[in-house]
């Protein structure tokens, strides 16, 4: 636990700066169930937690709280309003035209375009 002024005052700011109210350093829990805003992979690849998947139990400390949130896990669930880097990353939507037959192709993310350009190409241009 982080007992100097000086680190509290940075987890404050450092919380806030986050999404965090500036009470939650001085009213956390012991434990608390954080929510995935980006979603865990296994080593292949194939997701293994979804965005929304909640992990249950873990410790409410600051100092715990901030270093999850550094890796898109917080205390509150994603939504449209969330304004974490992952939640808005998933909200963008990218385009990309064919350039064989200038169909437009789209996806949320990055992932989410190649996967439609995959099954265009698949589809359409054997």
């Amino acid at each position: 636990m982080v007992t100097g002024i000086t680190e509290r005052n940075k987890l404050k700011q450092e919380l806030s700066g986050l999404g965090y109210s500036m009470s939650y350093i001085n009213d956390w829990q012991p434990k608390t169930t954080l929510y995935r805003h980006k979603p865990s992979y296994y080593i292949d690849g194939s997701v293994c937690d979804e965005i929304g998947s909640a992990v249950h139990n873990v410790p409410g400390s600051p100092d715990y709280v901030l270093r999850k949130a550094k890796i898109g896990l917080f205390v509150w669930k994603p939504d449209e309003e969330c304004e974490c880097k992952w939640c808005k990353e998933a909200s963008a939507k990218l385009e990309e035209t064919c350039k064989s037959c200038d169909t437009v192709l789209s996806g949320k993310n990055a992932a989410g375009l190649a996967s439609s350009k995959r099954h265009h190409n698949n589809r359409y241009h054997k």
